[in-house]
């Protein structure tokens, strides 16, 4: 007779992951990503690096920028807006990882979201490997 396993027969991997990299953007998807990365940091034991991008010029501008008056988006105050709202959702990030007991790494990056997140996770001084990202943000792009 053939033995059938039982659920509890399976035993995940606790293969030790280095870094696991989030994209935060403060969207319901980045936060839900956040919170799968830190169960899966807490059993492997990672460090979780939360990465928020401030698009550049040649980044498509969500709809809801595009709406606002002209000076709501002004060159001067819009990096200064940008990095302010980076820091609100990455310490609001630490504090849930802290909370946790999970490693936390702050990084504020420049550019393209999509490409900076692929060009943080490839440079190897970085020690990227796992990316966990939500289906979509506030860009809606993804």
């Amino acid at each position: 007779m053939k033995k059938v396993k039982k659920e509890t027969d399976y035993k995940l991997s606790k293969k030790r992951l280095q870094k696991i990299l989030v994209p935060l953007d403060g969207s319901k998807f980045s936060i839900h990503a956040l919170n799968y990365a830190i169960n899966i940091a807490k059993f492997t034991n990672s460090r979780i690096i939360g990465v928020f991008v401030i698009p550049s010029d040649d980044t498509p501008a969500p709809i809801d920028d595009l709406l606002n008056p002209l000076s709501s988006i002004s060159p001067q105050g819009y990096e200064t807006k940008m990095s302010k709202q980076g820091e609100r959702i990455l310490e609001n990030a630490e504090k849930r990882c802290k909370q946790n007991k999970v490693s936390f790494l702050k990084k504020i990056l420049f550019g393209n979201p999509g490409n900076q997140i692929v060009k943080y996770a490839e440079d190897k001084k970085n020690g990227v490997e796992l990316i966990i990202m939500g289906s979509h943000g506030h860009s809606h792009a993804g």
